[in-house]
Parts: C-alpha cells; structure tokens; sequence
C-alpha cells in the first residue's frame, strides 16, 4: 500500500507545483537568455540557437581531435554561468596539428574532463579552421 500512497502524493504535489507555474514568465526568461547569448557570441564553438542549423554544419565539418592546451575564463558571462575559452591542439588526419580555441559554457561538475591533456572529437569547418564543434 505505501507505494499506491506515494504515486498519489506525487501526483498531487504535480498538481499543485502546475497551479503555482507561471509558464508566461518562464517563456519570457527563455527568450531573454536566448537573446543575450545571440548578442554575445558562441557559447559552443559553432554552434548556434539553431538546431537544425547546428545540424546541418556538423554533418558538413570534417571530424579530428581536439588535445586541451589550456583552460581559461574569456570574462564573457550567460546570466551568471561562465563562458571558458578552451585553447586546443587540433588534429585532422592529413593535415598538421594546429592551434585552435573553442569557447563553450562547462559545467562545473564536469571542469575536471577539461584539464590539460584530455582529448576531445571534434568537428571542424572546411572553410574556417578556427569554428569549431564539439562531436
């Protein structure tokens, strides 16, 4: 029986929770980080708002590795989340290592995969080395 009692409180702790959502509100908070982040650049290497846009460009970059060299604050913010600058190694079979920098928003449980040394796929424009996507 305990469990029938707790899918009915949940249910109804549900309810109350969508009766005191002001979905407008949440809309309109969307909206604005969706406009602040288009006014300060990528937040993910190439990527944009756009996902079927996100899409299409990696379908067309070429895939290779990323080595991180260094991580870094840029001093660009979304809300209050940072925006780091990842300086990288990147390497395209048949070409030359280069250097590269990706800009993305890391989470902070996951800043420890981005350390000097870790190796990432990456996708890489054919008409400009420098855009990048992580994949």
């Amino acid at each position: 029986m305990g469990i029938f009692n707790d899918i009915f409180r949940l249910s109804k702790a549900g309810v109350k929770q969508s009766l005191n959502t002001d979905y407008a509100a949440n809309l309109r908070y969307s909206a604005d980080l969706a406009e602040q982040s288009t006014t300060q650049g990528a937040t993910h290497g190439a990527a944009g708002a756009n996902p079927f846009s996100n899409l299409a460009t990696f379908n067309s970059m070429v895939q290779g590795n990323g080595r991180v060299l260094a991580l870094r604050d840029s001093g660009s913010r979304l809300e209050d989340t940072v925006i780091y600058d990842v300086d990288m190694e990147i390497t395209i079979p048949g070409q030359a290592p280069y250097p590269a920098v990706y800009r993305t928003v890391i989470a902070l449980s996951a800043l420890s995969n981005w350390q000097p040394g870790a190796l990432f796929p990456m996708r890489v424009s054919a008409d400009d080395p420098q855009s990048l996507m992580l994949g």
